[in-house]
């Protein structure tokens, strides 16, 4: 199989993160923070590990400041209905994934007022609208990078927007962190990321990261229950981290996020931004030369998450994308992959696009051979 859906979850993982998981799971087990066994310490470790890890990569100083959940839309979720309310304003913008879209659509039927700031045709918000749209926001939501077109937004523009009006910054990294530099250095107040994308992690791995200034008081906690701490108490805790984590913890998907984190250390962002850059690119060049074919994506020489999105003139994306699995055993997505306004912004919807998005283990052979299958049905 020529896997080229890393944009939906990164697959190979690093030998490390399999072994990592499976090491918890055969020699650990414990459940984190409950019990006074070593296997339960053991446990505590690798999630305490783990928060560190995540807060380093993020900028942040402060681990406790790291909030782990099932997965990156939980999380933004956790955001959303944890700070807004009837009366309140959030900006966001019209290129979104659904994590963001769908949490928002509920809350402006609860009188959540919700502003989408556009887009041009290549995803780049217009920063000028934004600053006008901006004015009485309680909050702005924004995607780092983009899992249609791979386009990679402003952070330092949009948070100095966002500081000058007052209004908090929660910015989603599920497509860049792992990829492009992210972290508080450039501004948001709030940072949302998922394991199992660009960080190498396995699924069921996510979380929130606030900035070390950031007044967690404002956002109430979704869920109550265990969390190994105060345990006489009926009331859940209000400290950091636990008021935002209940239940048991993964801990085998914690072991390999943090095996995945201490693998991109290792490599470094630079080289794997390269490496990816180099497939990417030369994947999307070698489609847009196929008549009747556009790829949407930044022009050369932007930021760019990798994300090869395409169509070609007169077939529907869902026979591409059935033809290249079922002849050539590449595996893609197509459609709107989760993100329909997106595709209204530039111009693909309803048809959506073909999209291939390449991993750090993608070969030069990878993108020659899926190239030929497009051709071949383009033919």
């Amino acid at each position: 199989m020529i896997y080229l859906d890393n944009a939906s979850t990164s697959w190979p993982k690093p030998d490390s993160v399999v072994e990592a998981v499976t090491d918890y799971i055969r020699n650990i087990g414990a459940n984190p923070a409950r019990g006074n066994c070593t296997a339960a310490l053991e446990a505590l470790g690798v999630v305490l590990d783990c928060r560190e890890a995540v807060a380093s990569f993020f900028g942040c100083g402060n681990p406790l400041n790291v909030v782990f959940t099932h997965n990156v839309t939980w999380a933004i979720n956790t955001a959303l209905h944890g700070m807004l309310q009837s009366g309140d304003r959030v900006i966001s913008s019209t290129m979104e994934h659904n994590a963001v879209i769908r949490p928002l659509t509920n809350l402006a039927e609860k009188g959540v007022d919700v502003v989408y700031s556009p887009c041009d045709s290549q995803g780049y918000l217009d920063l000028e609208a934004f600053e006008k749209n901006i004015s009485g926001a309680k909050l702005a939501v924004l995607n780092h990078g983009s899992n249609v077109t791979g386009t990679v937004q402003d952070v330092r523009a949009v948070s100095d927007i966002c500081r000058a009006s007052g209004t908090v910054f929660l910015l989603d990294a599920a497509q860049s962190a792992g990829i492009i530099p992210v972290n508080f250095s450039h501004g948001p107040d709030i940072i949302a990321f998922t394991g199992h994308k660009g960080l190498l992690g396995v699924p069921g791995t996510g979380g929130l990261v606030f900035a070390d200034d950031f007044d967690t008081n404002q956002i109430r906690s979704l869920a109550q229950g265990g969390t190994g701490s105060v345990s006489e108490e009926m009331k859940h805790p209000d400290f950091m981290p636990d008021r935002f984590e209940a239940g048991t913890m993964n801990g085998p998907g914690l072991a390999g996020l943090l095996s995945g984190i201490e693998y991109l250390n290792s490599l470094g962002l630079e080289e794997i931004y390269k490496k990816k850059m180099k497939v990417a690119g030369r994947l999307a060049e070698g489609i847009e030369e196929i008549n009747g074919s556009i790829v949407y994506r930044p022009s050369p020489g932007k930021l760019w998450n990798a994300v090869v999105s395409f169509t070609l003139k007169g077939s529907d994306t869902a026979s591409i994308a059935d033809y290249l699995s079922r002849e050539h055993d590449i595996c893609c997505r197509h459609g709107f992959h989760c993100a329909s306004s997106a595709h209204r912004t530039i111009g693909t919807f309803p048809g959506g696009t073909v999209r291939l998005s390449p991993g750090i283990f993608t070969t030069a052979e990878d993108i020659e051979i899926a190239l030929r299958a497009v051709r071949m049905y383009s033919e």
